[in-house]
């Protein structure tokens, strides 16, 4: 693979880069964004947002809604097989990167563990939200990373004229998708209704020459793994498929249901959401746990890989119940302005299945309730107060039951302020926030948090602007990082919590340039975006490599230790002759621990490589086409004890055409993925050994709107 220079690279893409050309065309509408309570724009908001909306999310929806998203600038996938991927945000994801039903938690079990799905379903989005950097004074403590808000509009706001709706049907060939989908909102006088629903089913994942690698011969330096390399390549050599990952099928269907009251002064609504998912863990990531179980003397060489095979087809057996309450009131004074009240509840399960036996159950019991206020003080500043509430009773039950039941309640308040004075903008905001932890057998951990924020941004014209903004953050620790203990198969490791973690503290710097004026014509209608970023996070906690053995699986022990994090993402889109337009892109992020450890890389480990790319598109009146192309650089800062990954170029081909059908509009869609048929592992997730992504394929579908 080719070498990169990353710095080169990096000045390449704050110079000329581009974003992702669909954005251009599909997501320009002036949308008040929901990550800001002041019902601002995201072209007008100071933090870097991304939002994906309409035709764009159309074609980028998958599965999972890291797939859905890793397109996204400074967003990766971390992927674990075909049924989950995970957002990660400049580095960051699990509990530092906030995953938002309609700015409530989803509440589920996806941060305690990378084989655990998000209890999301993005074919069902309206809209998809993502806030790059700390966003943790309106969102608490699990946002430090960034958030992605999923946009749903299950509880209507307004009563729709007429009965409106969706259909939609889809296909990929890489997995043998089936997937249809529903949307249907309609009302009468001063009551609203919204229903959806959608059912997804797969085989398993094809992939281009075998799933497995084996990396028996590359630990000459560790007595260990020296010691163990041939057993290992003998199972994974007895899980290892060519041309697919094995156990990588999954059903899935969720519906929903929704009804408001609206008034001239505002509305309130309800809604309930059934999901239910089951995927399977792909093969071959237990099998250190099956050398340990079999390795006795009276099972013979068959006997012990037909029980490793049996025990080894592990799927997760995912319910979910949700319910939603959503109100507003606007004021008629001049002071305040809006009055907005959400609460959630979540009853979440999942059972981790070895083959019909039923193992250890997950649970999570989840209230959450969030107020927040607006005003207009009439002399240049505007502003926000809000109280956040949370409860959450969760439990591990069973054999791989790595983490003890615990609750954690939280309690935050928070503030936001800006003014404009001239071509200045100000942004302030702080917030106060307490964390209790109490588990089932072990000491309480309580935790005081503070944040503070401050952006000033300059514009240059009325569509250009630069911005520089300092954020400290603080994040207490997790049940798990503080109390797990035990083996945890599916992602082949022994999980050691630690009791005395101290909260995480950082301090983030961002400057960044904006210009978008979709109105203009020429050059002057280019839209570019950049920014540069710095954190520095002390006491960073994370699942260090031991590199010991429990088990027979390998030991990671939760530590504190100060690291660093530093960036940029930048693009820019040029309108060409016609209807032609061309994209340019491109993100990167290093992370580093501050101190170095005798004997080990200093690298964070499972950071995304530096990216780059292009796309060549046209827009006409009934269809239009991109073609689009990325190349990952290779991550050769793996971490310690972690193995380094190959870089690839992924190229795809996408188009639609829309057409009138019976008086309704409806639209054929048509992607083609991974042309080049290229072998994908992505560097941020543990499964990359086992599970590549999906190699040559074609999606299409058709969609009607009434």
């Amino acid at each position: 693979m080719t070498k990169f220079n990353t710095l080169a690279l990096a000045i390449a893409s704050l110079a000329a880069p581009a974003i992702y050309a669909a954005e251009t065309h599909s997501t320009l509408e002036e949308v008040n964004v929901t990550v800001s309570p002041l019902d601002k724009p995201a072209d007008a908001v100071a933090a870097p947002v991304t939002v994906l909306s309409g035709d764009a999310l159309r074609k980028s929806a998958a599965a999972t809604l890291g797939q859905t998203l890793q397109d996204q600038p400074g967003v990766a996938n971390a992927s674990f097989g075909s049924g989950v991927g995970l957002p990660v945000i400049r580095g960051q994801s699990a509990n530092r990167v906030k995953i938002l039903s309609d700015n409530l938690d989803v509440s589920d079990a996806s941060s305690t563990s990378s084989d655990h799905a998000a209890s999301i379903e993005p074919l069902l989005a309206e809209r998809i939200e993502i806030l790059r950097g700390p966003a943790a004074l309106r969102y608490g403590s699990g946002a430090v990373g960034g958030v992605v808000n999923i946009i749903d509009g299950r509880i209507p706001s307004a009563v729709p004229e007429a009965v409106e709706g969706a259909v939609e049907l889809r296909h990929n060939s890489a997995d043998r998708q089936d997937a249809s989908v529903f949307r249907l909102t309609g009302g009468a006088g001063q009551l609203a209704w919204y229903v959806d629903g959608v059912y997804r089913e797969n085989g398993d994942t094809e992939i281009p020459g075998l799933a497995i690698i084996e990396h028996g011969e590359e630990h000459d330096d560790h007595e260990e793994h020296e010691e163990h390399a041939g057993e290992e390549s003998e199972h994974e050599e007895a899980f290892n498929t060519d041309g697919y990952v094995g156990n990588t099928n999954a059903r899935a269907h969720s519906y929903s249901g929704g009804a408001s009251w609206i008034t001239d002064s505002g509305f309130i609504g309800v809604s309930v959401n059934r999901l239910e998912n089951n995927y399977g863990i792909p093969l071959g990531t237990h099998e250190h746990h099956h050398e340990e179980a079999h390795a006795g003397e009276d099972h013979d060489e068959h006997e012990e890989h037909a029980e490793v095979g049996a025990i080894d087809a592990v799927r997760i057996d995912m319910a979910q119940t949700r319910y939603d309450l959503k109100g507003e009131h606007r004021f008629d004074g001049d002071y305040w302005d809006k009055l907005s009240l959400r609460i959630g509840y979540n009853d979440y399960e999942h059972v981790e299945l070895d083959g019909d036996v039923a193992g250890t159950r997950f649970t999570n019991e989840a209230w959450e309730s969030r107020i927040e206020i607006t005003h207009d003080a009439g002399n240049g500043w505007r502003g926000a107060y809000g109280l956040q509430l949370t409860d959450k009773d969760f439990a591990a039950v069973g054999d791989e039951a790595f983490i003890q039941p615990s609750r954690t309640r939280s309690a935050g308040f928070f503030t936001m302020k800006e003014r404009e004075w001239g071509d200045w903008h100000l942004d302030l905001g702080a917030r106060l926030e307490r964390v209790d932890i109490d588990p089932e057998m072990a000491n309480e951990r309580d935790f005081n948090l503070v944040g503070a924020s401050a952006t000033l941004q300059y514009f240059l014209a009325e569509h250009q602007h630069v911005s520089l903004g300092a954020t400290h953050s603080e994040r207490a620790p997790v049940a798990e990082e503080l109390f797990a203990d035990g083996a945890h198969l599916a992602e082949s490791r022994y999980l050691l919590g630690n009791n005395e973690l101290d909260k995480e503290s950082g301090v983030n710097l961002e400057l960044g340039y904006h210009h978008h004026n979709e109105a203009a014509s020429g050059w002057h209608a280019a839209r570019i975006e950049a920014s540069v970023f710095y954190n520095q996070i002390g006491d960073y906690i994370y699942a260090q490599n031991t590199g010991g053995e429990e088990e027979g699986l390998p030991i990671y022990a939760y530590a504190n230790r100060d690291a660093t994090f530093y960036g940029a993402e930048a693009s820019v889109t040029f309108p060409l002759r016609g209807s032609y337009y061309v994209t340019l892109f491109g993100d990167m992020v290093r992370a580093r621990f501050d101190e170095a450890i005798t004997g080990e890389s200093s690298d964070v480990p499972r950071m995304p490589p530096l990216r780059m790319g292009l796309a060549l598109g046209a827009e006409y009146d009934q269809w239009g086409w991109e073609w689009r192309t990325v190349q990952a650089a290779d991550q050769d800062r793996a971490g310690a004890y972690e193995e380094p990954t190959d870089g690839y170029t992924r190229m795809d081909l996408s188009a639609e055409y829309n057409f009138t059908i019976g008086g309704s509009d409806a639209v054929l869609f048509a992607s083609a993925r991974n042309l080049l048929d290229e072998e994908i592992r992505n560097a941020t997730s543990l499964l990359r050994d086992y599970a590549p992504a999906p190699g040559r394929s074609i999606e299409a579908g058709v969609r009607f709107i009434f």
